[in-house]
């Protein structure tokens, strides 16, 4: 048996994704069907793919972060503080 050597990754050519959206009807078929079909999805955009649809790409900002765990909690509130910061008479 041999075992994969962990390296670092190539950058060109990888991007940044944030979490995607999809319409709830769509998302539930693809998620169903990937079931059904015993299909090896990776996220909610591999199973609408999985579909034949294409999601539609849309630039997104970086500090527009998912709140997952509790510790996310204080980066976003550092976030906003600093964008308040930087925004004058915006509250």
């Amino acid at each position: 048996m041999t075992s994969a050597k962990a390296r670092t990754e190539p950058r060109e050519g990888l991007w940044h994704a944030l979490t995607p959206c999809f319409r709830y009807a769509l998302l539930r078929r693809a998620l169903e069907t990937a079931r059904q079909q015993q299909t090896l999805v990776t996220d909610e955009a591999s199973a609408v793919e999985a579909l034949g649809e294409c999601p539609q790409l849309v630039t997104g900002r970086r500090d527009n972060l998912k709140i997952t765990h509790p510790d996310d909690l204080a980066l976003a509130a550092a976030i906003m503080a600093a964008q308040a910061a930087n925004t004058p008479g915006r509250l």
